[in-house]
């Protein structure tokens, strides 16, 4: 049986406990969390490390990893996180909520979490480190860059294209042929009418842009 980690120990790491132990081709060996939380629990599954130890899991012979950092507005983070697992030489999974409605014509990349209740199209393409959070719709023919996190409830029309490591906040609609820059976010309700360029800030109905955010992108 394939062994796995888990990078983080909060609350979005419940959620995609969940969503793992009801697949049984994979352990969870355990979670990655700060020095005062090892040997903490999280629905069972204890924190056995930290990021500085990462290395000698791979002697214990876990070669798989999932991100489950569901840090809200600052999706960098779970970026920065994946590239440094991925050098270390850990191999990503996706976790699949069983309730998910997935065309088979959608196109995944590695470290994704698709929550339950979900729908994604047919022709849409999922790049990594992606959330799809719990009762979102997204339909035929988007693309989903990077570590984007799509949050509950949110109801994405055809033929969207979100940029690079954006938040889409709960229970935001995005009508057809939008265009999301990177880096951008989107607030909770919002009813997304026009594009919106790389690091913008945008709320209300219709959504309009309320400031911008520094480049996150950028090396730090």
């Amino acid at each position: 049986m394939d062994k796995l980690i888990l990078i983080g120990a909060g609350g979005h790491a419940k959620a995609v406990i969940d969503i793992l132990k009801k697949n049984n081709k994979i352990h969870i060996e355990g979670l990655i969390g700060k020095s005062d939380e090892i040997g903490k629990k999280v629905l069972g599954v204890p924190v056995i490390a930290t990021d500085e130890q990462l290395n000698d899991l791979l002697k214990r012979e876990i070669n798989y990893a999932l991100i489950v950092v569901g840090s809200v507005g600052d999706n960098y983070l779970r970026k920065n996180l994946y590239e440094k697992v991925k050098e270390i030489g850990f191999t990503f999974i996706n976790a699949f909520h069983p309730s998910a409605i997935i065309s088979e014509h959608v196109k995944f990349g590695r470290g994704n979490v698709v929550m339950a209740g979900t729908f994604i199209g047919p022709d849409t393409r999922v790049g990594n480190n992606v959330i799809v959070n719990t009762g979102s719709i997204i339909e035929h023919d988007c693309i989903i860059s990077d570590h984007v996190h799509i949050a509950p409830g949110v109801k994405i029309a055809g033929g969207v294209k979100i940029g690079e490591a954006s938040h889409i906040g709960i229970g935001s609609v995005i009508i057809e042929g939008i265009k999301i820059g990177k880096n951008s976010l989107v607030g909770a309700g919002t009813v997304v009418l026009d594009d919106v360029p790389d690091n913008a800030v945008v709320v209300g109905i219709p959504g309009t842009i309320k400031k911008y955010r520094y480049d996150m992108g950028r090396n730090q």
